[in-house]
């Protein structure tokens, strides 16, 4: 039986932005302090291998956190982790901003990583719940992935124009003052989908052609993707500042340098998730923003060695843009193929193995590789290999389309 799709009605798309309202502001807390880098390393008088420990940290609470997050969401409801999210990653960022020890900056990101699994399982489910059964899940979760970019803009280039004004401690009140009452707001305002908020058909939508279990094929396809992706990110968040700093740009410059990738990441989420819903195919478009970041990595490689800023930034920008057409897509797909209720719980698998192994080993790559060998090189090559080989070949393998799977579960 084939799915009747529909157009989402204006009461979806409002729910759909203040959902990336929401998302937007994990990223923000988890990149913030990136183009600080040079400052906490004397501040606390630690190495780059210290300040991959932090920032992995927060990968791991954070997939851990998205594991407990995944199996619960559907139960207490997305709007209530989404707030309690953002409630948790206000106080981590107080903690990290303003943290006494080496310990407490530890401390603080864990803290900061739980909140965003809250935040990054439940928003982004929250949206998909909206729009289920529409014909623009693609733009839905395009959006969501904006979301991520917009976060990382703020975090990376405004944040760093604020504490120039404001200095660190004034300029990370004002920060904390503003997330509280956008808290607040959508503490009011936002609220989980019931059968009278979503068109009759589509929340009448046939999901017998979907798969009944969270662990499926595509979560499988997806978790792969993800891992890659998010590893691509990392490392641009992270290290992208401190790359161009060593090659002679200032902390401001670099900052924004860094963000470039974020904007065109926008404009990629959205736009190929449009394309992929006009297509009616999530694979093809996938494996092009797998062989993208593949070729972001070898430019970052090529001017690393050759001390050319310009093509580092492109090579990010690349990276950037082509893990933003991947990440959307995957979660359209996985939208396709499983069961509204069983989105949760599969987003927790994706999300939690995807930070643990994405962010952590990634970064640690880097990080390590640069205090051994002075170089990012080496490090930035051994990350093209692993993209290669999770976003490319085997997403190929694995990822199956919903006609796919509806021939799949019909014999």
């Amino acid at each position: 039986m084939n799915e009747k799709l529909v157009n989402p009605s204006k009461k979806q798309w409002f729910m759909l932005v203040l959902c990336v309202i929401a998302g937007s502001i994990a990223p923000f807390f988890q990149y913030c302090h990136g183009t600080l880098s040079d400052y906490i390393m004397e501040t606390y008088s630690i190495s780059y291998s210290q300040l991959s420990i932090i920032n992995t940290a927060y990968s791991f609470a954070c997939g851990i956190g998205l594991f407990i997050v995944g199996a619960m969401v559907e139960k207490r409801g997305c709007k209530f982790f989404t707030m309690l999210g953002i409630g948790i990653m206000i106080v981590g960022h107080a903690m990290f901003f303003f943290a006494p020890s080496y310990a407490v900056l530890i401390i603080s990101r864990l803290v900061s990583g739980f909140g965003n699994a809250c935040i990054y399982n439940a928003a982004y489910t929250l949206a998909v719940h909206w729009f289920n059964g529409t014909n623009k899940m693609g733009v839905a979760t395009g959006a969501m992935t904006a979301a991520d970019g917009i976060g990382t803009f703020c975090a990376l280039y405004i944040f760093s124009l604020l504490l120039e004004r404001l200095g660190i401690s004034s300029g990370n009140i004002s920060v904390i003052v503003f997330v509280v009452v956008v808290l607040v707001i959508l503490i009011l305002i936002l609220k989980d989908p019931g059968i009278m908020d979503i068109d009759e058909a589509s929340s009448a939508a046939d999901e017998s052609n979907k798969y009944d279990k969270a662990m499926n094929k595509n979560t499988i396809a997806h978790c792969i993707a993800v891992t890659g992706v998010l590893g691509g990110l990392g490392i641009a968040n992270y290290w992208g500042p401190s790359m161009l700093v060593d090659l002679g740009m200032s902390s401001s410059n670099a900052g924004l340098a860094s963000t470039l990738f974020t904007a065109v990441g926008i404009v990629s989420s959205l736009l190929f998730g449009a394309i992929s819903d006009k297509m009616g195919k999530r694979r093809p478009t996938m494996l092009i923003g797998g062989v993208g970041m593949v070729a972001g990595y070898l430019l970052m490689i090529f001017g690393n060695q050759g001390g050319i800023v310009s093509i580092v930034v492109v090579g990010m920008i690349c990276t950037g843009f082509c893990a933003y057409v991947v990440y959307p897509i995957g979660f359209a797909l996985l939208s396709d193929t499983t069961q509204s209720s069983k989105i949760g719980p599969a987003n927790g698998i994706i999300q939690g193995v995807s930070f643990l192994v994405g962010m952590f080993v990634f970064q640690q790559i880097v990080g390590v590789v640069k205090d051994f060998t002075d170089s990012y090189w080496i490090g930035l090559a051994f990350c093209a290999v692993l993209t290669l080989f999770t976003n490319v070949i085997l997403v190929r393998i694995f990822i199956r389309e919903k006609d796919e799977v509806a021939k799949e579960l019909a014999k």
